[in-house]
């Protein structure tokens, strides 16, 4: 896994929606042996017009705001993500949203996939699964929760405001937007 690629990445158009940047970005990224690429660095641009059309979309739609409980975005710490990206022959990393905790907020749980988006283990799950035992034990695979992390909303909501105070459109609606409505 010695083997770089540079990669482009992408931007955002006029709109804030993705498209590939001819601006090369400044990115190394480790060869998969799989020429597709998944997940991709982004610029600023499309950083904000990503996070537009998310908080636009809640704030057109109220019974989606309100499934959000407040919670948009989830922290994982580098051991946990490193812990799923060590385990063997893992190439790939899904996330499943769920609700760990009975206060039904969302979270996210990451777990490792191999070169062929299978899941690191995937035997030992399906064996589980079978026979209704989910018990743990030797040979399951590395699967994480979000933990206690916790956003950092003020730096987001001072992010947010001042691309707002700033005129441009991607600055048109916020979380506090969303708070205060």
């Amino acid at each position: 896994m010695s083997d770089k690629m540079i990669v482009s990445g992408y931007t955002a158009n006029s709109q804030g929606y993705l498209e590939n940047t001819t601006i090369p970005l400044d990115s190394n990224m480790p060869f998969t042996g799989d020429p597709k690429t998944y997940g991709m660095p982004v610029t600023v641009s499309a950083y904000f017009g990503m996070l537009f059309h998310f908080y636009n979309y809640l704030s057109q739609n109220p019974e989606v705001k309100e499934f959000f409980q407040g919670v948009y975005s989830v922290e994982f710490s580098k051991a946990s993500l490193f812990r799923l990206l060590s385990q063997p022959g893992c190439e790939f990393v899904r996330f499943h949203f769920v609700i760990p905790e009975d206060n039904n907020k969302l979270s996210l749980m990451g777990e490792g996939l191999d070169a062929n988006h299978v899941n690191i283990g995937f035997p030992v799950l399906l064996e589980k699964a079978t026979a209704g035992v989910l018990d743990s034990g030797p040979g399951d695979p590395g699967i994480e929760e979000r933990g206690n992390g916790g956003e950092k909303k003020e730096l987001m909501d001072q992010l947010l405001a001042a691309l707002k105070a700033s005129g441009h459109p991607f600055g048109a609606v916020t979380r506090l937007d969303l708070e205060n409505s």
